[in-house]
């Protein structure tokens, strides 16, 4: 073992799966496995505690969510790389994880053959996407392009209308926030909705989610 070895902890609440990926990273001269943790807070605690290269992380462990972890070791601005290693690859999960700060982001399916890979690469300083999880990213921007476009058809007021909508607002209270009456909310909401081609408020606000319309939160109430 080489006294360069990238040093590893293992994040996965299954004890067989930690005891092949630990076969199969350590048959690599350049890793090496420092620790293994079963639950979000054993995982943040060792990581503070050993300072690993690259923590592996599951998103499924008892005690939270690996995204809560990835959360916490952001926060205390720990200098480590991490992958997620996950049994799901859909766009929202890529999305969180990414968001969330990771590093990486490989399917437990494709881990024989990419996770050694996925461990250099940001090892290195970059990042690393499996395919699927690439595609994912791409997929999720362009909804978030032609959305944004679609909101783009939307007048000012309008626009106010579905962000306070999307925060959880009633007729009344938006119409209190914008001098107008709630019978006039409902009325640039149709008219939003119509625009669109959106037949339902929960299919609202899960536009304006996916739109980016929340990112910025200074709606103007003049």
């Amino acid at each position: 073992m080489s006294e360069n070895s990238i040093r590893i902890l293992l994040a996965d609440d299954h004890k067989m799966l930690r005891d092949g990926l630990r076969a199969l990273l350590e048959e690599e001269d350049d890793m090496q496995v420092i620790g293994e943790a079963g639950s979000v807070q054993e995982t943040i605690q060792l990581t503070v505690k050993m300072m690993p290269d690259v923590v592996i992380m599951d998103l499924g462990m008892p005690g939270g969510s690996g995204l809560d972890a990835i959360k916490d070791i952001r926060g205390k601005g720990l200098p480590v790389r991490i992958v997620v290693l996950s049994m799901h690859s859909g766009r929202e999960m890529v999305m969180e994880a990414l968001q969330a700060g990771c590093d990486g982001y490989v399917p437990k399916s494709t881990a024989h053959t990419d996770l050694i890979q996925a461990i250099r690469v940001v090892f290195a300083g970059k990042r690393f996407l499996h395919p699927d999880a690439a595609i994912a990213l791409v997929d999720n921007m362009l909804d978030r392009q032609e959305e944004s476009k679609l909101a783009g058809l939307l007048s000012d007021r309008e626009l106010d209308v579905i962000k306070l909508t999307a925060m959880g607002f009633t007729s009344r209270e938006i119409g209190e926030k914008l001098a107008i009456s709630p019978k006039t909310v409902d009325t640039y909401r149709e008219r939003a909705m119509l625009k669109l081609q959106i037949e339902s408020k929960s299919d609202l606000i899960r536009f304006a989610l996916r739109a980016g319309l929340l990112d910025s939160l200074n709606t103007s109430h003049s």
